[in-house]
Protein backbone atom coordinates (compact mmCIF):
# COMPACT_ATOMS: atom_id res chain seq x y z
CA UNK A 1 0.00 0.00 0.00
CA UNK A 2 2.61 2.10 1.06
CA UNK A 3 4.81 1.71 -1.68
CA UNK A 4 2.31 2.93 -4.18
CA UNK A 5 1.68 6.03 -2.05
CA UNK A 6 5.15 6.99 -2.01
CA UNK A 7 6.45 9.48 -4.62
CA UNK A 8 9.28 11.64 -4.58
CA UNK A 9 8.08 15.70 -5.51
CA UNK A 10 9.13 16.63 -8.72
CA UNK A 11 7.18 18.17 -11.38
CA UNK A 12 3.83 18.48 -9.39
CA UNK A 13 4.68 19.88 -6.84
CA UNK A 14 6.78 23.42 -7.10
CA UNK A 15 9.57 23.66 -4.22
CA UNK A 16 10.30 26.94 -3.83
CA UNK A 17 12.38 28.15 -1.54
CA UNK A 18 13.35 31.35 -0.18
CA UNK A 19 16.19 32.15 1.48
CA UNK A 20 15.28 35.26 4.58
CA UNK A 21 18.84 35.69 5.59
CA UNK A 22 17.89 38.18 8.47
CA UNK A 23 20.88 38.81 10.32
CA UNK A 24 20.46 42.78 11.56
CA UNK A 25 17.58 42.80 9.80
CA UNK A 26 15.87 40.29 11.97
CA UNK A 27 14.49 42.64 14.49
CA UNK A 28 13.01 44.55 11.88
CA UNK A 29 10.83 41.43 11.17
CA UNK A 30 10.35 39.99 14.53
CA UNK A 31 9.58 43.20 15.51
CA UNK A 32 7.48 42.17 18.91
CA UNK A 33 11.12 41.68 21.53
CA UNK A 34 8.64 42.45 24.47
CA UNK A 35 10.80 42.22 26.90
CA UNK A 36 14.63 41.27 27.75
CA UNK A 37 16.27 40.52 31.20
CA UNK A 38 19.24 41.89 32.13
CA UNK A 39 22.43 39.78 31.60
CA UNK A 40 20.90 37.76 29.13
CA UNK A 41 23.12 35.00 27.29
CA UNK A 42 23.31 36.70 23.41
CA UNK A 43 20.94 34.71 21.09
CA UNK A 44 21.07 35.34 17.55
CA UNK A 45 19.59 33.61 14.37
CA UNK A 46 21.35 31.26 12.83
CA UNK A 47 19.15 30.17 10.18
CA UNK A 48 15.59 31.50 8.78
CA UNK A 49 13.69 30.25 5.62
CA UNK A 50 10.40 29.92 4.42
CA UNK A 51 9.01 27.31 2.19
CA UNK A 52 6.10 27.29 0.01
CA UNK A 53 5.26 23.72 -2.18
CA UNK A 54 2.51 23.30 -4.24
CA UNK A 55 -0.27 26.16 -4.76
CA UNK A 56 -2.05 27.22 -2.09
CA UNK A 57 -0.25 26.94 1.75
CA UNK A 58 2.91 25.21 3.36
CA UNK A 59 3.30 24.22 7.16
CA UNK A 60 6.13 22.53 8.91
CA UNK A 61 4.25 20.35 11.41
CA UNK A 62 6.99 18.76 12.43
CA UNK A 63 11.49 18.66 12.50
CA UNK A 64 13.85 17.18 13.80
CA UNK A 65 18.20 17.37 13.80
CA UNK A 66 19.40 14.54 11.25
CA UNK A 67 22.82 13.42 11.77
CA UNK A 68 24.55 14.74 8.95
CA UNK A 69 23.44 18.18 9.97
CA UNK A 70 20.61 18.57 7.98
CA UNK A 71 16.99 18.12 9.11
CA UNK A 72 13.74 16.01 8.86
CA UNK A 73 11.06 18.06 7.96
CA UNK A 74 7.18 17.03 8.31
CA UNK A 75 5.36 19.02 5.72
CA UNK A 76 1.92 19.45 4.76
CA UNK A 77 1.01 21.31 1.74
CA UNK A 78 -2.42 21.50 -0.70
CA UNK A 79 -3.54 18.36 1.73
CA UNK A 80 -0.30 16.33 0.91
CA UNK A 81 1.59 15.30 3.79
CA UNK A 82 5.55 15.07 2.87
CA UNK A 83 8.72 13.83 4.79
CA UNK A 84 11.24 16.08 3.23
CA UNK A 85 15.23 15.75 4.16
CA UNK A 86 17.08 19.13 3.96
CA UNK A 87 20.39 20.15 4.27
CA UNK A 88 21.95 22.26 7.01
CA UNK A 89 20.96 25.39 5.30
CA UNK A 90 17.37 24.04 4.92
CA UNK A 91 17.63 23.21 1.45
CA UNK A 92 15.68 20.04 0.45
CA UNK A 93 17.30 17.04 -0.69
CA UNK A 94 14.42 14.66 -0.98
CA UNK A 95 10.63 14.44 -0.25
CA UNK A 96 8.85 11.40 -0.35
CA UNK A 97 4.48 12.01 -0.03
CA UNK A 98 3.35 9.51 3.20
CA UNK A 99 -0.21 8.28 5.06
CA UNK A 100 -1.83 11.09 6.99
CA UNK A 101 -3.16 14.54 6.99
CA UNK A 102 -1.10 16.14 10.26
CA UNK A 103 2.61 14.91 11.54
CA UNK A 104 2.63 14.72 15.38
CA UNK A 105 6.67 13.76 15.85
CA UNK A 106 10.08 12.77 13.92
CA UNK A 107 12.65 10.92 15.68
CA UNK A 108 16.11 10.53 14.08
CA UNK A 109 17.98 7.31 13.75
CA UNK A 110 21.47 6.54 14.74
CA UNK A 111 21.47 5.08 10.68
CA UNK A 112 20.17 8.02 9.26
CA UNK A 113 16.80 7.47 9.23
CA UNK A 114 13.84 8.55 10.55
CA UNK A 115 10.56 7.05 13.28
CA UNK A 116 7.69 9.47 12.17
CA UNK A 117 4.45 9.32 13.83
CA UNK A 118 1.05 10.85 11.65
CA UNK A 119 -2.33 11.24 11.80
CA UNK A 120 -5.56 10.34 9.95
CA UNK A 121 -8.73 11.39 11.21
CA UNK A 122 -9.51 9.20 14.00
CA UNK A 123 -6.45 7.14 13.15
CA UNK A 124 -2.49 6.75 14.04
CA UNK A 125 0.16 5.66 12.11
CA UNK A 126 3.89 4.37 13.47
CA UNK A 127 6.45 4.36 10.38
CA UNK A 128 10.01 4.72 9.38
CA UNK A 129 11.47 5.66 6.78
CA UNK A 130 15.67 5.08 5.93
CA UNK A 131 18.11 8.19 4.89
CA UNK A 132 16.90 7.98 1.23
CA UNK A 133 13.43 8.54 2.23
CA UNK A 134 12.25 5.40 1.37
CA UNK A 135 9.02 3.94 3.61
CA UNK A 136 9.82 0.68 5.62
CA UNK A 137 6.89 0.52 7.10
CA UNK A 138 3.67 2.29 8.13
CA UNK A 139 2.09 0.55 11.13
CA UNK A 140 -2.03 1.77 11.49
CA UNK A 141 -2.98 2.21 14.58
CA UNK A 142 -6.99 2.10 14.50
CA UNK A 143 -8.61 4.82 16.85
CA UNK A 144 -5.72 5.67 18.54
CA UNK A 145 -4.96 9.60 18.96
CA UNK A 146 -1.40 10.62 19.65
CA UNK A 147 0.12 13.93 21.48
CA UNK A 148 2.75 16.02 20.07
CA UNK A 149 5.78 14.10 21.70
CA UNK A 150 4.71 10.35 21.77
CA UNK A 151 7.16 8.49 20.90
CA UNK A 152 10.43 7.03 22.73
CA UNK A 153 12.69 4.42 21.47
CA UNK A 154 15.01 2.46 23.35
CA UNK A 155 16.97 -1.05 21.80
CA UNK A 156 14.40 -2.67 19.84
CA UNK A 157 11.23 -0.90 21.44
CA UNK A 158 9.18 1.70 19.82
CA UNK A 159 7.00 3.38 23.58
CA UNK A 160 4.34 5.00 22.25
CA UNK A 161 1.92 7.16 24.31
CA UNK A 162 -1.98 7.97 23.27
CA UNK A 163 -6.00 7.45 23.94
CA UNK A 164 -8.90 6.15 22.13
CA UNK A 165 -10.88 8.12 20.53
CA UNK A 166 -13.81 6.49 21.27
CA UNK A 167 -13.84 6.27 24.65
CA UNK A 168 -10.85 9.34 25.52
CA UNK A 169 -9.35 6.97 28.23
CA UNK A 170 -5.60 7.24 28.21
CA UNK A 171 -2.83 4.68 27.85
CA UNK A 172 0.35 3.55 26.63
CA UNK A 173 1.12 1.01 24.06
CA UNK A 174 4.79 -0.63 23.30
CA UNK A 175 5.53 -2.05 19.83
CA UNK A 176 8.01 -4.66 19.85
CA UNK A 177 9.51 -4.26 16.47
CA UNK A 178 11.87 -6.83 17.07
CA UNK A 179 9.45 -10.11 16.73
CA UNK A 180 7.04 -8.60 13.58
CA UNK A 181 4.27 -8.34 16.44
CA UNK A 182 2.96 -5.11 17.46
CA UNK A 183 2.01 -5.84 21.05
CA UNK A 184 -0.50 -3.73 23.06
CA UNK A 185 1.47 -3.57 26.66
CA UNK A 186 -1.02 -1.37 28.04
CA UNK A 187 -0.80 1.00 31.25
CA UNK A 188 -4.25 2.54 31.95
CA UNK A 189 -3.98 5.84 33.32
CA UNK A 190 -6.04 7.48 35.73
CA UNK A 191 -9.73 7.55 34.27
CA UNK A 192 -9.77 10.77 31.26
CA UNK A 193 -6.36 11.36 31.45
CA UNK A 194 -4.47 11.57 27.91
CA UNK A 195 -0.84 11.61 27.57
CA UNK A 196 0.19 14.16 25.52
CA UNK A 197 4.65 14.08 25.69
CA UNK A 198 6.95 11.92 26.76
CA UNK A 199 10.85 11.42 27.74
CA UNK A 200 12.62 8.51 28.71
CA UNK A 201 14.58 9.47 31.90
CA UNK A 202 17.07 6.38 32.67
CA UNK A 203 15.46 3.68 32.89
CA UNK A 204 12.05 5.06 32.97
CA UNK A 205 9.52 7.36 31.09
CA UNK A 206 8.07 10.68 32.01
CA UNK A 207 4.38 11.73 30.76
CA UNK A 208 2.85 14.65 30.98
CA UNK A 209 -0.59 15.90 29.54
CA UNK A 210 -4.32 16.81 30.22
CA UNK A 211 -7.26 15.46 31.21
CA UNK A 212 -9.66 15.30 28.16
CA UNK A 213 -8.93 15.24 24.13
CA UNK A 214 -12.59 16.67 23.39
CA UNK A 215 -12.14 20.22 22.62
CA UNK A 216 -15.46 21.06 24.00
CA UNK A 217 -14.30 20.07 27.00
CA UNK A 218 -12.51 21.73 30.06
CA UNK A 219 -9.31 19.72 31.51
CA UNK A 220 -9.21 20.23 34.87
CA UNK A 221 -5.47 19.56 35.50
CA UNK A 222 -2.10 19.71 33.83
CA UNK A 223 -0.50 16.38 35.21
CA UNK A 224 2.95 14.76 35.26
CA UNK A 225 4.17 11.45 35.81
CA UNK A 226 6.92 8.81 36.47
CA UNK A 227 6.55 4.98 35.06
CA UNK A 228 8.83 2.24 35.17
CA UNK A 229 9.80 0.11 31.90
CA UNK A 230 6.48 -2.30 33.20
CA UNK A 231 3.94 0.03 33.87
CA UNK A 232 4.76 1.12 37.98
CA UNK A 233 4.00 4.74 38.59
CA UNK A 234 6.87 6.54 40.21
CA UNK A 235 5.29 9.53 41.17
CA UNK A 236 2.37 11.43 39.96
CA UNK A 237 1.97 14.97 40.53
CA UNK A 238 -0.81 17.27 39.06
CA UNK A 239 1.22 20.89 38.15
CA UNK A 240 -1.92 22.98 37.60
CA UNK A 241 -5.69 23.22 37.57
CA UNK A 242 -6.60 26.20 36.01
CA UNK A 243 -5.28 29.98 35.24
CA UNK A 244 -4.78 32.82 38.11
CA UNK A 245 -7.27 34.64 35.51
CA UNK A 246 -10.09 32.26 34.48
CA UNK A 247 -12.40 34.66 33.37
CA UNK A 248 -10.09 35.94 30.95
CA UNK A 249 -8.12 33.21 29.70
CA UNK A 250 -10.47 30.17 30.67
CA UNK A 251 -10.53 27.87 33.15
CA UNK A 252 -8.20 24.09 32.73
CA UNK A 253 -5.08 22.99 31.99
CA UNK A 254 -2.94 20.81 29.53
CA UNK A 255 0.62 20.15 29.94
CA UNK A 256 2.30 20.17 26.12
CA UNK A 257 5.34 19.36 26.42
CA UNK A 258 9.01 18.57 28.40
CA UNK A 259 12.51 18.33 28.28
CA UNK A 260 15.21 17.46 30.55
CA UNK A 261 15.31 20.31 33.68
CA UNK A 262 17.70 21.36 36.52
CA UNK A 263 19.33 18.62 38.92
CA UNK A 264 17.71 15.66 36.95
CA UNK A 265 14.19 16.94 36.96
CA UNK A 266 11.73 18.33 34.31
CA UNK A 267 10.69 21.32 32.77
CA UNK A 268 7.23 21.58 31.59
CA UNK A 269 5.12 23.68 29.37
CA UNK A 270 1.44 24.11 28.79
CA UNK A 271 -1.89 26.14 28.18
CA UNK A 272 -5.29 26.52 29.63
CA UNK A 273 -7.27 24.36 27.33
CA UNK A 274 -7.88 21.26 26.43
CA UNK A 275 -5.44 19.41 24.15
CA UNK A 276 -6.09 19.90 20.79
CA UNK A 277 -3.25 20.76 18.12
CA UNK A 278 -4.77 23.28 16.06
CA UNK A 279 -7.70 25.32 17.77
CA UNK A 280 -6.57 25.56 21.98
CA UNK A 281 -6.11 28.96 22.99
CA UNK A 282 -5.48 30.32 26.45
CA UNK A 283 -2.26 31.28 27.86
CA UNK A 284 1.19 29.97 28.06
CA UNK A 285 2.70 28.25 31.47
CA UNK A 286 5.42 26.67 32.73
CA UNK A 287 6.80 24.96 35.44
CA UNK A 288 10.12 23.35 36.94
CA UNK A 289 9.38 19.90 38.48
CA UNK A 290 12.38 17.78 40.72
CA UNK A 291 13.44 14.67 40.13
CA UNK A 292 11.11 13.20 42.91
CA UNK A 293 8.05 14.74 41.24
CA UNK A 294 7.71 18.25 43.04
CA UNK A 295 6.69 21.29 41.77
CA UNK A 296 9.70 23.92 42.01
CA UNK A 297 7.74 26.95 40.93
CA UNK A 298 4.98 27.10 38.30
CA UNK A 299 4.53 30.89 36.17
CA UNK A 300 2.29 32.02 33.37
CA UNK A 301 3.58 34.00 30.06
CA UNK A 302 2.11 36.01 27.29
CA UNK A 303 1.19 33.85 24.77
CA UNK A 304 -1.55 30.76 23.69
CA UNK A 305 -0.10 27.51 23.30
CA UNK A 306 3.22 26.16 23.29
CA UNK A 307 4.13 23.09 21.11
CA UNK A 308 7.77 22.57 21.76
CA UNK A 309 10.29 23.24 24.37
CA UNK A 310 14.12 22.83 24.22
CA UNK A 311 17.08 23.60 26.95
CA UNK A 312 19.11 26.33 24.97
CA UNK A 313 22.14 26.94 26.63
CA UNK A 314 21.78 27.41 29.91
CA UNK A 315 17.92 28.47 29.89
CA UNK A 316 14.92 27.24 28.27
CA UNK A 317 13.00 28.33 25.13
CA UNK A 318 9.39 27.97 24.46
CA UNK A 319 7.93 27.90 20.95
CA UNK A 320 4.08 27.87 19.97
CA UNK A 321 1.67 30.74 18.97
CA UNK A 322 1.18 34.04 20.52
CA UNK A 323 -2.75 34.14 19.64
CA UNK A 324 -2.23 33.79 15.90
CA UNK A 325 1.65 34.78 15.47
CA UNK A 326 4.43 32.27 15.69
CA UNK A 327 6.36 33.17 19.27
CA UNK A 328 8.86 31.90 20.64
CA UNK A 329 10.04 33.00 24.69
CA UNK A 330 13.68 32.36 26.85
CA UNK A 331 13.40 31.71 30.05
CA UNK A 332 16.19 31.16 33.24
CA UNK A 333 16.33 28.26 35.54
CA UNK A 334 14.39 29.39 38.24
CA UNK A 335 11.73 31.07 36.03
CA UNK A 336 12.56 34.23 34.91
CA UNK A 337 11.60 35.87 31.77
CA UNK A 338 14.28 36.93 29.18
CA UNK A 339 12.62 37.26 26.06
CA UNK A 340 9.36 37.12 23.79
CA UNK A 341 9.82 37.21 20.39
CA UNK A 342 6.65 37.44 17.69
CA UNK A 343 6.33 38.87 13.79
CA UNK A 344 3.23 40.72 13.90
CA UNK A 345 2.14 38.54 11.36
CA UNK A 346 -0.19 35.89 11.01
CA UNK A 347 1.18 32.23 11.60
CA UNK A 348 3.11 29.22 14.44
CA UNK A 349 5.82 27.13 15.31
CA UNK A 350 4.61 23.70 15.79
CA UNK A 351 8.03 21.97 16.85
CA UNK A 352 10.76 22.27 18.72
CA UNK A 353 14.05 20.08 18.00
CA UNK A 354 17.65 19.99 19.90
CA UNK A 355 20.42 20.90 17.53
CA UNK A 356 23.10 21.38 20.07
CA UNK A 357 23.14 22.18 23.68
CA UNK A 358 23.44 25.83 22.58
CA UNK A 359 21.33 25.40 19.44
CA UNK A 360 17.69 24.99 18.82
CA UNK A 361 15.47 24.40 15.53
CA UNK A 362 11.73 25.71 15.66
CA UNK A 363 9.20 24.62 12.48
CA UNK A 364 5.55 26.28 11.56
CA UNK A 365 4.28 28.66 9.15
CA UNK A 366 3.93 32.18 8.06
CA UNK A 367 2.23 34.91 6.54
CA UNK A 368 5.87 36.46 6.62
CA UNK A 369 5.89 36.56 2.55
CA UNK A 370 2.14 37.54 1.90
CA UNK A 371 1.35 33.86 1.52
CA UNK A 372 0.58 31.16 4.29
CA UNK A 373 4.30 29.62 3.44
CA UNK A 374 6.62 26.90 6.00
CA UNK A 375 8.68 28.78 8.15
CA UNK A 376 12.19 27.21 9.72
CA UNK A 377 14.29 29.23 12.09
CA UNK A 378 17.12 28.05 15.00
CA UNK A 379 18.80 30.01 17.57
CA UNK A 380 21.92 29.80 19.27
CA UNK A 381 22.95 30.86 22.18
CA UNK A 382 26.59 32.41 21.78
CA UNK A 383 27.75 31.81 25.21
CA UNK A 384 28.11 28.09 24.31
CA UNK A 385 31.07 26.82 22.35
CA UNK A 386 29.39 25.16 19.21
CA UNK A 387 29.35 21.13 19.05
CA UNK A 388 28.25 18.48 16.64
CA UNK A 389 24.07 17.65 16.61
CA UNK A 390 22.98 16.08 19.78
CA UNK A 391 23.14 12.50 18.58
CA UNK A 392 19.61 10.67 18.72
CA UNK A 393 21.63 7.38 18.32
CA UNK A 394 21.68 6.71 22.45
CA UNK A 395 17.74 6.71 21.86
CA UNK A 396 17.66 4.46 19.01
CA UNK A 397 20.77 1.60 19.87
CA UNK A 398 19.34 -1.45 19.30
CA UNK A 399 16.79 -0.50 16.26
CA UNK A 400 18.40 -3.21 14.05
CA UNK A 401 18.57 -4.25 10.38
CA UNK A 402 17.68 -8.10 11.45
CA UNK A 403 14.62 -6.91 13.94
CA UNK A 404 12.86 -4.50 11.37
CA UNK A 405 13.95 -6.66 8.46
CA UNK A 406 11.64 -9.91 10.62
CA UNK A 407 8.96 -6.43 10.96
CA UNK A 408 8.30 -5.59 7.19
CA UNK A 409 6.30 -8.56 6.12
CA UNK A 410 3.68 -7.36 8.90
CA UNK A 411 3.63 -3.55 8.16
CA UNK A 412 3.34 0.60 9.05
CA UNK A 413 1.50 3.36 9.44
Amino acid sequence: MQGQRQKILTRNVKYTHMSRRIHTGLLLLLAAVLFCGAGQAVVTETLNETYHLGDYYTDILSVSAANDGGYYLGIIHDDILSLVKSDAKGNAIWSTNVTGSEFRLITTLSDGGCVYVTSLDTDTYLCRADQTGKIIYEIPLTGVGAGVQPVVINGNTIKFAGWFWETDTGFTQSFLLSDGTPANDQLSLPEGRIPVSMMKSGGDYVLVGGATSNVSAVSDEAWIMKIKDGGTVVWNTVIKTTSTEPEYYGPGSTAYALCEGEDGGYFVTGTTAPYNLSTAFGIIWASMISSDGTVTWEKEFRGAVPYGVAKLGDDYLIAGTGWNAPLWMTLTPAGALLQVVYPEVTGQFNSVAQVSSGSVVMSGWSYLTGSPDGYLVEITDDSVPAESPVPIAGIILGLSVAGIAAFIGSRRR
